[in-house]
């Protein structure tokens, strides 16, 4: 691709009929494709937490469900927070708008001024 992907930048307005509905079409077989890849992955998770362990005999979700509440006995924050989640004592949370970002600002201005004070201090 000599051009970096320019000709892809053609902004979806100024295609053509054929190739809006070319795109669309991709872009739902595309999603189709990931919610049926989802769903194989749940399904196989469900069956393999299912099965036994042949050391203890317990399922590997009781396995599992045994060291989250170990972890929570620790101390661990998350564990217990999955756990009252799971039992419906806890809402989950959601992220309600744009995410904050606190920035410290220093005022540096008169920076050069004392480095300058402390070199000329020390040549005398």
């Amino acid at each position: 691709m000599a051009n970096n992907g320019q000709d892809n930048l053609i902004p979806f307005n100024q295609r053509t009929e054929e190739e809006q509905r070319a795109i669309a079409r991709m872009g739902g077989i595309a999603s189709g494709e990931a919610r049926r890849e989802k769903a194989t992955m749940k399904q196989a998770l469900k069956l393999l937490l299912n099965e036994v362990e042949s050391e203890t005999g317990k399922t590997y979700n009781e396995l599992v469900a045994l060291g989250l509440v170990k972890g929570a006995i620790q101390g661990k924050a998350e564990n217990y927070k999955t756990i009252a989640l799971m039992n419906g004592e806890l809402e989950p949370e959601e992220q309600v708008g744009t995410p904050q970002v606190n920035i410290n600002i220093v005022d540096n201005s008169d920076l050069e001024k004392v480095l300058y004070e402390d070199e000329n201090n020390e040549n005398q």
